[in-house]
């Protein structure tokens, strides 16, 4: 493999000045030229170009990615995406041999590569990582044999960029897009998996989740970013009401934004503060449930909206499923202590759920958990941790975690994946209380599930 990685080293940053005479194709930001003889398949995220099976083991294979939403640096960005998309994949011997940056039209261009296991299988892995406009742009290319390397030489120079950067920073691209918040965002800044029984609409640059009902249609609208003051509920403050522009709250003056409002704040996935807050609004005789959450991007705030009929639950469940799932693209994840945060016992909350669980679960820091009848009345810890110790538990089993995914196994049953957030909720001027839902990771596509609050003792 020696004479494959000194070539791509040598050719790596050729795709800024090398043109080509083939017929270029087009993906996204990025102009390429697929070898001849490889295949092309296209994906959610992008395209996969590799080579045909040799019957050998031998393979190359290039994806170039959808450009996504960013306020990082370039350096930043080639970070986040090598911890991403080249260690989260394969096996690498160490850190990347980087390239010297270079710039195309605007762009900032950042490249490196290293050596990689994948089973049996070793390689060179090469990412590269465009950033401009507020955007990253990316190309992952491995291989593991030098018989192609000609043609991935070819590849890489005739990689080029088909949209000019301007000079403004980041964060001032993603601003200045969205000086008027209730404009539509990118919607190539989002990750989300659609709630079930809602739709994707991503027509032109904008990204809406809908769902039809008997009372008529549900919009949840993913806007793009705009600055920060530093405090979401500062935010708040006046970005709601220029999402909901002409409209007021229902029986009460503007000025009674927070003390009216149902409330919820947490973090997402990624680690990223979030705020959420929903009023009953009027305009023009009708009255609806508006709602406004905003999560916290450095120095910016994205935005997303959707407004529900007065008792209508639609909306909620659609957000609610949502914040599991939810991630900004080119941000990196911030390492989350789910356990730490679980363990102690939990009960059904208090409020429009009441007693309605019959069971109390306790989480022990060793990685166990015990199912315990639910007292009708006003108990502390000690209560169910007696409980334990005298083994009155009705069922027991281990948990772990994978990111947000709480696995829990019993000794006889299969094991039970769940999606897993902390959030605290109150309403109007009341106290904060702090609570945990949790959504089943293997959820059933045709029915949404409304989220139960569990709330620790």
């Amino acid at each position: 493999m020696k004479s494959i990685k000194n070539m791509l080293l040598f050719n790596l940053l050729l795709m800024v000045s090398s043109t080509c005479f083939a017929q270029k194709q087009a993906f996204d930001v990025i102009n390429y030229v697929i070898p001849n003889g490889w295949d092309k398949m296209e994906m959610a995220n992008g395209i996969q170009l590799s080579t045909k099976n040799d019957g050998e083991g031998n393979y190359a294979t290039a994806v170039i990615l959808r450009s996504a939403a960013t306020a990082a640096s370039a350096q930043e960005n080639f970070n986040n995406s090598w911890e991403k998309l080249v260690k989260g994949t394969v096996s690498v011997s160490g850190e990347p041999i980087m390239q010297n940056p270079a710039t195309e039209k605007g762009w900032n261009i950042v490249s490196g590569q290293t050596s990689y296991t994948d089973g049996a299988s070793k390689g060179w892995v090469t990412l590269i990582a465009a950033t401009g406009n507020g955007k990253m742009a990316n190309v992952v290319i491995m291989t593991n044999t030098d018989k192609y390397q000609n043609q991935i030489l070819d590849f890489i120079k005739s990689l080029d960029l088909n949209e000019t950067a301007t000079e403004k920073s980041v964060n001032e691209t993603l601003a200045s897009a969205t000086n008027d918040v209730s404009g539509s965002g990118s919607k190539n800044m989002y990750s989300i998996t659609v709630p079930p029984t809602w739709s994707l609409n991503a027509g032109g640059n904008s990204l809406t989740l809908e769902k039809n009902t008997a009372t008529g249609k549900r919009i949840i609208e993913l806007m793009s970013m705009t600055k920060s003051s530093g405090s979401l509920e500062k935010d708040m403050e006046h970005i709601f009401f220029e999402v909901f522009d002409g409209w007021g709250l229902y029986n009460s003056s503007n000025n009674q934004l927070f003390e009216k409002g149902d409330h919820e704040k947490g973090v997402t996935s990624q680690g990223l503060p979030y705020y959420m807050l929903s009023n009953s609004i009027s305009k023009n005789g009708s009255v609806v449930k508006g709602t406004v959450l905003l999560i916290q991007v450095g120095t910016n705030v994205a935005v997303i909206n959707s407004a529900d009929i007065i008792l209508g639950s639609e909306m909620e469940m659609g957000l609610n499923f949502l914040l599991f799932t939810l991630k900004i693209n080119g941000v990196a994840e911030k390492n989350m202590d789910y356990k730490k945060q679980l363990t102690g016992t939990w009960v059904s909350s208090s409020g429009s759920y009441g007693n309605s669980l019959s069971f109390a679960t306790s989480y022990t820091v060793e990685g166990k958990y015990y199912v315990l009848a639910q007292s009708s009345y006003t108990v502390g810890y000690d209560y169910y941790n007696d409980l334990i110790k005298s083994k009155q538990f009705k069922g027991e089993g281990v948990f772990a975690f994978k990111g947000n995914v709480m696995e829990r196994k019993t000794s006889s049953g299969p094991v039970t994946k769940y999606f897993i957030r902390f959030y605290s909720r109150k309403s109007g001027n009341n106290e904060w209380r702090n609570l945990m839902g949790f959504y089943a990771f293997n959820y059933d596509k045709n029915r949404i599930e409304t989220i139960v609050p569990f709330q620790k003792i």
